[in-house]
């Protein structure tokens, strides 16, 4: 199909002076090119009937599994958010272990790596609780992601060029990608929000389209494919696609980077084929990803319950599913979560350490935890697959 492609104008370059030799500023090219992106609100959507067919597919396999499985899966969706997550965060080469993440969570100290992907849960957690896809929204998720971060670009349009790739830091030239004036933002902004609002067109063939278009405005100074990525669950929601936020798309584009960053080069030269299809394909494997933690997880319980000899009204016998969601815990997440004394909570994680469910953890002077070093390697088992295939 023929969709409206980029073309590019060329810009002004104004030679940056701070932390760049004078002579370096001398050689520095005096303009630009940079991109024109179409607007698209109004658009006809003009798909190949494979790659409809591919998207009614995974469209009807999401739906199926988020409606057949909810019940069983509300226990697990804090995880497979968390593994959505990861994903979205491996793609833009941030990597931390799951034990590292869980305590980043918990503690709010670590490594950069592990808190920036733990605020990447807390956007996808703010994802699935919209309603709406706007630019406020938009702009919502953002805030979330980078407020610890990079507190002074959190929630905020650039107002600088960007560029993607490029053998210099100082200058687009040789960049793979320029991205539109700042300027031109908040009316491509406008406009995809049109685009999104739209209800003729197929849930995943929109929030294909979506994602590729945001992630060609590139509206925000850093942080646009977590942004972009964390939108398309939005959209799946405000279509009853995926209500709970279940489905870790992004582990199905991680297992396909090279096609990922193709079909985005491809949507910018006119075909949004390739995306939508990647986007299909992803979803499939989404829901074959979903099965696989739901099913381990499962497994795992009733292992951890052969191991156990309490009484049925123990303490412990509800902190086991607890620990599915928090595979790190202390004694106040189990008060707060099961309403038990502080007492009582020691207790039943002492007793299962016993049994070596948990093992204990001294996390700073004031913080003591129990790790369930069982979901934590699961979690790292997945996040390893899906780099490896």
């Amino acid at each position: 199909m023929v969709w409206p492609s980029v073309t590019y104008e060329t810009l002004p370059w104004q030679a940056a002076t701070e932390n760049i030799s004078r002579r370096a500023q001398l050689r520095t090219p005096r303009k630009y090119e940079s991109a024109i992106v179409p607007r698209i609100a109004d658009e006809e959507l003009q798909l190949r009937p494979e790659t409809l067919a591919a998207a009614d597919r995974a469209t009807i396999a999401v739906t199926r599994f988020d409606a057949t499985h909810a019940t069983d899966l509300i226990p697990f969706i804090p995880l497979l958010l968390r593994s959505e997550a990861v994903a979205s965060s491996r793609i833009e080469q941030l990597t931390s272990s799951s034990r590292k993440i869980f305590e980043a969570e918990l503690s709010g100290s670590g490594s950069a790596n592990a808190k920036l992907i733990v605020a990447n849960v807390r956007q996808m957690q703010r994802a699935i609780a919209v309603d709406t896809a706007t630019t406020e929204t938009l702009l919502a998720m953002h805030s979330v992601l980078l407020q610890d971060a990079a507190p002074r670009i959190a929630g905020r349009l650039r107002e600088q060029p960007v560029w993607i790739g490029g053998p210099d830091n100082h200058h687009p030239g040789g960049a793979l990608f320029v991205p539109p004036h700042h300027d031109h933002v908040p009316e491509l902004l406008a406009d995809l929000e049109r685009f999104m609002s739209r209800r003729d067109i197929p849930a995943l063939a929109q929030a294909a389209i979506t994602h590729a278009q945001l992630e060609t405005i590139h509206p925000f100074a850093d942080g646009n494919g977590r942004t972009g990525r964390a939108l398309v669950h939005v959209l799946l929601k405000t279509h009853g696609i995926s209500v709970n936020g279940s489905v870790p798309i992004s582990a199905g584009l991680l297992s396909h980077i090279d096609d990922y960053f193709a079909a985005l080069d491809a949507y910018r030269q006119g075909d949004a084929d390739q995306i939508v299809n990647l986007f299909a394909a992803s979803a499939l494997e989404a829901v074959e990803y979903g099965t696989w933690i739901a099913d381990e997880l499962n497994t795992l319980l009733d292992e951890w319950k052969q191991q156990l000899a309490a009484r049925s009204d123990a303490l412990v016998w509800r902190v086991l599913p607890l620990l599915l969601q928090r595979p790190v815990i202390t004694t106040r997440i189990v008060v707060e979560e099961l309403g038990a004394t502080q007492t009582s909570a020691g207790n039943a994680l002492e007793a299962l350490a016993q049994v070596g469910i948990v093992t204990g953890a001294q996390l700073d002077r004031r913080t003591r935890a129990w790790r369930a070093p069982d979901v934590l390697d699961l979690l790292d088992e997945f996040a390893e697959r899906r780099r490896r295939t």
